[in-house]
């Protein structure tokens, strides 16, 4: 009987020094075991050899392609494909066994042949391409194209193996997760943070989430659903936690002694204060946010600069140059989308005109005589921790879009 096997490819690994690359590769087939056990696929061999990640076997071409798609969302692999391997003698051959896997699949469709070697052979990948594509031709194929085929049967010569196989799945590429440390991301569930901390994921960072909580239960019932589809599709290879921090104590205070136009600076200069407290508890190297340049009034290049001000730890913004579009289409294809669009917006700071153009000076000492200082040591003390894994979520949505509450930021003009 046939076995299939999944042929796993990664891109930006390849271009390490011998010993990062050998690290990134281990890191790389433990993520893969671990998306493995994930999503409940248990018996599988898992190793690298020549360049690539193997996973070894599977009953059928469908049972394969299922595991496929599970291996694909693991960061550092560019694509999977699920394959037949076999030992070939000849040139003659390995057309042979070509010609016997694509026979049926081929008929009545205009194909191309698409053959890689690596090793020594008394061929070429053009003479498996020639003589295969003849094969077929007279098993019923339709047609040569090989600028825009219908069909394309893959060969992958590996000395004395060859792997043949017509799908492939499109991973995200990237580095493998715990290659390059640990960062927090301020998490609103929103549409931006989820894209943002997937972005830090696909740079190898393990990355830990922060909520603010502002509107209670409901909030951060939103806000973990999000958290979820990143956690059980992307973060492979740790344990994602979700920190939950209840600011209203924060918002508070500033509503009611830090005027409208500095009161949403005032907010994100203490959230980056607890942000930068948390991270040095729980061993991050940085913090992540979703921010855009110009996206909001809190997001313009003056601001930014005076919300930084308050931390000293390294503040990344991986969606600093992105468009709302750009964002959205992202959010979309990681999949968080349709659950941050659902999200509530809690607006508790009554802010109409914040200013785009804060003053550094004022900023501090509106945050000084607001009281909200003494408040930061407490609050993260007192920060909930979410094993996201483990957590399991309710059947009964929390979010109902008609009551959907206005935005606390206004569009800057």
């Amino acid at each position: 009987m046939v076995e299939w096997m999944l042929l796993v490819r990664y891109s930006e690994i390849a271009l390490k020094g011998r010993a990062s690359r050998r690290r990134m590769e281990r890191l790389l087939v433990e993520n893969i075991r671990d998306a493995l056990a994930s999503n409940g696929v248990k018996g599988k061999r898992v190793w690298a050899r020549d360049a690539r990640v193997w996973v070894c076997c599977f009953r059928d071409e469908v049972e394969a392609f299922r595991v496929a798609e599970h291996v694909a969302r693991v960061m550092g692999v560019v694509s999977v494909s699920p394959v037949v391997e076999q030992v070939f003698h000849d040139l003659n051959h390995l057309v042979e066994l070509g010609r016997e896997f694509f026979k049926e699949r081929v008929k009545g469709k205009v194909f191309a042949v698409r053959a890689h070697r690596v090793g020594e052979h008394d061929f070429t990948s053009k003479d498996v391409e020639k003589l295969l594509g003849e094969a077929l031709l007279k098993e019923g194929a339709r047609g040569v194209n090989l600028e825009n085929p219908e069909y394309e049967a893959f060969v992958e010569i590996r000395w004395g193996q060859v792997y043949f196989y017509d799908k492939i799945v499109r991973g995200p590429g990237g580095l493998p997760v715990g290659s390059e440390g640990v960062v927090l991301s301020l998490f609103s569930g929103g549409i931006d943070s989820p894209v943002a901390s997937w972005m830090m994921l696909k740079r190898g960072c393990i990355v830990h989430l922060l909520f603010f909580n502002i509107g209670g239960k409901p909030h951060l019932e939103g806000a973990l659903r999000v958290a979820k589809v990143l956690a059980d599709k992307w973060m492979y290879g740790y344990k994602p936690k979700l920190y939950v921090i209840d600011v209203r104590p924060i918002v508070q205070l500033i509503s009611d002694r830090v005027p409208e136009h500095y009161r949403i600076i005032v907010l994100r200069r203490a959230m980056m204060r607890l942000a930068e407290k948390l991270a040095l508890r729980i061993g991050a190297e940085a913090l992540v946010t979703g921010e855009s340049l110009g996206q909001v009034a809190s997001q313009t290049l003056r601001n930014l600069r005076v919300i930084d001000d308050a931390t000293s730890i390294l503040v990344l913004r991986p969606l600093i140059g992105f468009d709302k579009q750009e964002i959205v289409n992202k959010a979309i294809e990681i999949g968080t989308y349709e659950e941050s669009k659902k999200l509530q917006e809690y607006c508790a700071l009554g802010v109409s005109k914040p200013t785009t153009r804060a003053k550094l000076d004022e900023a501090r000492k509106f945050e000084e005589e607001s009281g909200i200082l003494d408040l930061i040591d407490k609050l993260v003390e007192l920060a909930e921790e979410i094993d996201l894994r483990s957590t399991k979520l309710s059947s009964q949505t929390m979010h109902r879009r008609n009551q959907l509450l206005h935005a606390c930021e206004a569009k800057p003009s």
